[in-house]
C-alpha cells in the first residue's frame, strides 16, 4: 500500500470555549445526582470554584415569601481558617456594600467582610428556577479587573443555570418530606427526624474532622401559662418560641421539638463557643419582649439552655444529647433563664 496515499491525522485546534462548556455540563450532571438540598448546594459551590479557580464560595437561597437570603452551600477546605468566617456572612451584608443587589452577573472588588477572609475580588451571579431563587458568590485571591474575572463570572452563571432545575427539584422533594417530619404544632421538626438527622450529622463530622453542636432549650414556667390561661395559650407560646428561634439560626441549622416544651437545635460546623454565643442571643430574644397569646394577652417568659459539642462533650449522637440535656437540667435547678455547657459547669452563663 502506498504510504503517500494516506493523509496523516492533523490534530484539530482545541476550542477552549467548547471545552469549558463541556466541563460545565459534566459538573452540572454530577451535581444533579445529589438529591439532598444541602449536598446539592455544596456541590454547586465546589464545582463553581473548581471551574473558575475560585478559592471559596457561598450559595444563598431566598424563599418564595421573600425576606433575607439563607446560606445553603459553602466551600473552602475543612481545615481552612476562613470556613467559620464564611458561614457567618449574611448575603445582605455583602450585597449592600458591594452594589450587587440587582445584578444577574457582576464582578468587582470584595466588600470588607470578604476581604477580611483573604479574598480580593468577588463574582456574584443570580439565578431563578420556578420558586427557587439563588445567588452564587465565588471569591478569588486576584484583584478585581483581571481579564479572567469576567470569564469566571460567565462560567459560574452557566453552571448555576444548568444546576438550578436539579436544586429546585431537590427542594421540592424536601418540602414534601417535611410534611412527614415536621411537628404538628410548631414549624420545627419532630423527634423522630431528630434521631436520624443527628446521627447522620455526627457521622459526617467524624468523617470530615469537623465539629457539631446541639442546643437543648426548655421554656421556663410554661405550666403556669397552662394553668392561668389554658393549654391553648401554652401551645400558642410554643409556636412563638419556635418562630423566634428559627428567625435566629442559620439555614443550615435545624430546630426540633424534642417533646412538651423542650426543643433542640442542631448546628453543623459550629464549635462550643459559637453555640454558646447563639444560645445567649436566643435567650435574650426570648426574654426581651412578652409573648402575645392568641387571646391578645401578653405573658413574659424565659428559657433555659444546655449546649454540647461533638466531639468535646460526646462522641456519639446519644452521648451528645445526654450531655446537652444534663447541662440544661443544671440550669433549671439553679435558677433558670441561663445557659449550661455540657461537661463543664464552670463555663455556664448567667442571666447577664
Amino acid at each position: 500500500m502506498d504510504d503517500s496515499s494516506q493523509i496523516p491525522d492533523s490534530p484539530e485546534a482545541e476550542d477552549p470555549i467548547q471545552d469549558q462548556e463541556l466541563r460545565v455540563l459534566r459538573a452540572a450532571l454530577e451535581v444533579s445526582r445529589l438529591v439532598q438540598p444541602l449536598e446539592n448546594a455544596n456541590g454547586i459551590v465546589v464545582a463553581a470554584c473548581s471551574l473558575t479557580g475560585g478559592t471559596g464560595g457561598l450559595l444563598y437561597l431566598r424563599s418564595p415569601e421573600g425576606g433575607e437570603h439563607q446560606l445553603l452551600g459553602c466551600h473552602v477546605g475543612n481545615d481552612d481558617s476562613r470556613r467559620k468566617g464564611l458561614l457567618r456572612v449574611r448575603l445582605e451584608e455583602i450585597l449592600g456594600s458591594a452594589g450587587f443587589v440587582n445584578a444577574d452577573l457582576e464582578s468587582g472588588p470584595c466588600p470588607p467582610v470578604f476581604r477580611g477572609l483573604g479574598f480580593e475580588s468577588l463574582v456574584s451571579v443570580a439565578g431563578e428556577e420556578s420558586d427557587c431563587r439563588c445567588r452564587l458568590l465565588v471569591g478569588f485571591p486576584a484583584p478585581a479587573g483581571t481579564p479572567s474575572l469576567r470569564a469566571s463570572g460567565e462560567t459560574a452563571s452557566r453552571l448555576l443555570s444548568d444546576c438550578l432545575p436539579g436544586l429546585a427539584n431537590a427542594l421540592r422533594m424536601e418540602r414534601v418530606r417535611e410534611l412527614v417530619i415536621k411537628d404538628d404544632q410548631t414549624e420545627s421538626y419532630n423527634r423522630r427526624y431528630l434521631d436520624s438527622f443527628l446521627a447522620e450529622e455526627v457521622e459526617r463530622a467524624r468523617r470530615y474532622g469537623t465539629v457539631l453542636s446541639v442546643i437543648f432549650m426548655d421554656l421556663d414556667n410554661l405550666k403556669e401559662v397552662n394553668s392561668l390561661h389554658g393549654h391553648a395559650a401554652g401551645s400558642w407560646a410554643l409556636r412563638e418560641l419556635a418562630r423566634r428561634v428559627l428567625a435566629g439560626i442559620r439555614g443550615s441549622d435545624k430546630l426540633f421539638r424534642y417533646g412538651g416544651d423542650e426543643f433542640c437545635a442542631v448546628l453543623p460546623e459550629t464549635d462550643a463557643v459559637g453555640a454558646c454565643e447563639l444560645a445567649e442571643r436566643l435567650r435574650q430574644t426570648i426574654a426581651a419582649r412578652p409573648f402575645e397569646l392568641e387571646s391578645g394577652r401578653e405573658v413574659s417568659l424565659t428559657a433555659s439552655f444546655g449546649v454540647a459539642c461533638f466531639p468535646l462533650h460526646g462522641d456519639s449522637a446519644a452521648n451528645l444529647m445526654i450531655s446537652a440535656d444534663q447541662a440544661m437540667s443544671r440550669v433549671k435547678l439553679s435558677g433558670k433563664n441561663s445557659i449550661g455547657v455540657g461537661g463543664n459547669p464552670a463555663l455556664e452563663s448567667g442571666t447577664g
